[in-house]
C-alpha cells in the first residue's frame, strides 16, 4: 500500500514539472514586455552606473511632485 501511495506521489510531481515545463514561453515574455511598456519604463530611462542611482531617484522624486 506504500509503494502505490509512492508511485501517485511521483506520478503528480513529475506530472506537475511536466506541466509547468511545458508552459507557453511566448505569453509570458509577452507579459512581461507589456507590463515593462504599461510602466514607461525604455532603454533611454535606464541607469547606465551605479553612480546616476542617486540622481535617478531625486528626478523621479521631482517628477512626482
Amino acid at each position: 500500500m506504500k509503494i502505490l501511495i509512492w508511485i501517485i506521489v511521483a506520478l503528480v510531481i513529475v506530472g506537475g514539472l511536466a506541466w509547468f515545463m511545458s508552459g507557453d514561453k511566448e505569453t509570458s515574455t509577452n507579459t512581461q514586455q507589456n507590463s515593462l511598456e504599461n510602466t514607461g519604463i525604455t532603454e533611454s530611462s535606464s541607469i547606465g552606473s551605479d553612480d546616476q542611482v542617486f540622481t535617478e531617484i531625486d528626478n523621479a522624486l521631482s517628477e512626482l511632485e
